[in-house]
C-alpha cells in the first residue's frame, strides 16, 4: 500500500468518526444529568423532560429559570402558573416556594417571608414543608447581615427581630426539621457577636439540651463557656460569671478532654481563678477603706485560702501584715456581708 493511499483510508476514518460523533451528539438532547433523579432506593431513573404547556412543564421551566440564576423571568412565570392552575392542584404548594425563591433573588425579602408564612399556615406538613423552612433560613439570614424592611416603601427598619423570631419558629415549630439546631446556632453566633453574652449563652445552652447528638454539640458547649466570660464585666461587679464560667469549662474539659487540651481550657480556667481572687480582694480593700478593718481582713483571709498562688493572695498578705492579722483562713461561720 502506497503512501497515497495510506493518507485516504486515514482522511476517510477520520471523516467517518466525526460523522458518528456529530449524529451522536445530535441525538443525545439535553444533558441527562438534567434528566436523572435518584429514586427512594438510591438508584438513577430517567425522568424525561415534561412536555410545555402542561403543570409539570411549565414548573419544570420555572425551575430552570431559578437554576439559571435568572429570578425575575422566574417570578413572571410563577405568576403565570398560578394565574392559569387552581390552588387546589397538587403543584401549587411548590409554585409557592418557587415565587418565594424568586422574591429572595431579586431581594425583596419582606415580601418572601410574608409569602412563607402564609405557606407554612396553609401547606405546613407537606413535602414542601422543609423547602419552604430552607428559603425562611435565607430570609433571616439576609436581614442578620443588615438589609432593611420596608416602611412606606422606604427601606428603614431593622430586620433583626424578625430574622431572630424566624428562627425561633424554625427550632420551636419544626424541631425534626434538619433545619432547627443550625437556627438556635445562627442566634447565638448572631447574639454574641453582637455582645449580648447573656442572651448568647442562654442560646448556646439550649442548643445543648435540645440537640444532645447534633453536629454542634461540642461547639455550643465551648461557645456558652465563652459566653459566660465575656459577661464578666470586670471586678467592680457581680462575679456570677465567672463562677458560671468555671462551671461550663468543667464541663467542656469532662466531654471533650482532648478538645480542651487543644484549646488550652486549663490556662482559661487559671485566668478565671485570678479573676475570682482579684474580686475577692477588690471586696476586702472597699471595707478597708471604710473602716472597716475585721470585714477587710475576712476578705484577704478568704483570698489567701482561696487563691493561694495568685497576685491578689500577695497582695492580701501584705495587707494582713499590716494590720499585724494572721494569715490563716477566715470563720465561714461568720461571714461579714458584701457590699452593694
Amino acid at each position: 500500500m502506497t503512501l497515497q493511499q495510506r493518507h485516504t483510508l486515514f482522511t476517510a476514518a477520520v471523516t467517518a468518526l466525526l460523522t458518528m460523533l456529530t449524529a451522536s451528539s445530535a441525538l443525545a438532547g439535553p444533558p441527562r444529568a438534567r434528566t436523572l433523579q435518584m429514586d427512594d432506593k438510591g438508584q438513577w431513573v430517567e425522568h424525561p423532560t415534561p412536555s410545555p404547556g402542561t403543570p409539570a412543564g411549565d414548573m419544570h421551566t420555572i425551575q430552570q429559570w431559578l437554576r439559571d440564576k435568572k429570578p425575575g423571568k422566574a417570578l413572571s412565570a410563577v405568576k403565570a402558573f398560578i394565574k392559569k392552575y387552581s390552588p387546589a392542584h397538587p403543584l401549587y404548594p411548590q409554585a409557592m416556594t418557587a415565587q418565594a425563591e424568586a422574591l429572595i433573588g431579586l431581594h425583596r425579602y419582606d415580601k418572601a417571608h410574608e409569602l412563607l408564612q402564609q405557606f407554612l399556615n396553609q401547606y405546613s406538613g407537606s413535602q414542601f414543608t422543609d423547602e419552604a423552612l430552607r428559603l425562611e433560613f435565607l430570609v433571616a439570614e439576609a436581614y442578620l447581615s443588615g438589609h432593611k424592611r420596608k416602611l412606606f416603601g422606604l427601606k428603614l427598619l431593622s430586620g433583626t427581630d424578625t430574622a431572630e423570631q424566624i428562627l425561633d419558629t424554625i427550632a420551636i415549630d419544626y424541631p425534626e426539621s434538619r433545619y432547627a439546631e443550625y437556627a438556635v446556632k445562627i442566634k447565638a453566633d448572631y447574639l454574641f457577636n453582637k455582645g449580648e453574652y447573656l442572651l448568647a449563652e442562654l442560646e448556646y445552652s439550649q442548643l445543648v439540651k435540645d440537640f444532645p447528638n447534633g453536629q454542634y454539640h461540642e461547639l455550643a458547649i465551648k461557645r456558652s463557656a465563652e459566653a459566660a466570660l465575656a459577661g464578666f464585666r470586670g471586678i467592680e461587679y457581680d462575679d456570677a460569671a465567672l463562677i458560671e464560667a468555671k462551671e461550663r469549662y468543667r464541663d467542656f474539659q469532662t466531654r471533650y478532654p482532648l478538645q480542651s487540651q487543644r484549646d488550652h481550657v486549663d490556662r482559661i480556667l487559671d485566668g478565671v481563678e485570678r479573676k475570682r481572687a482579684e474580686k475577692e480582694y477588690s471586696i476586702g480593700a472597699y471595707y478597708e477603706r471604710i473602716n472597716q478593718v475585721a470585714s477587710a481582713v475576712f476578705y484577704y483571709r478568704s483570698v489567701m485560702s482561696n487563691w493561694p498562688d495568685t497576685l491578689a493572695a500577695e497582695k492580701a498578705k501584705s495587707r494582713l501584715v499590716l494590720y499585724n492579722a494572721d494569715t490563716q483562713s477566715p470563720n465561714t461561720n461568720s461571714v461579714p456581708g458584701q457590699p452593694n
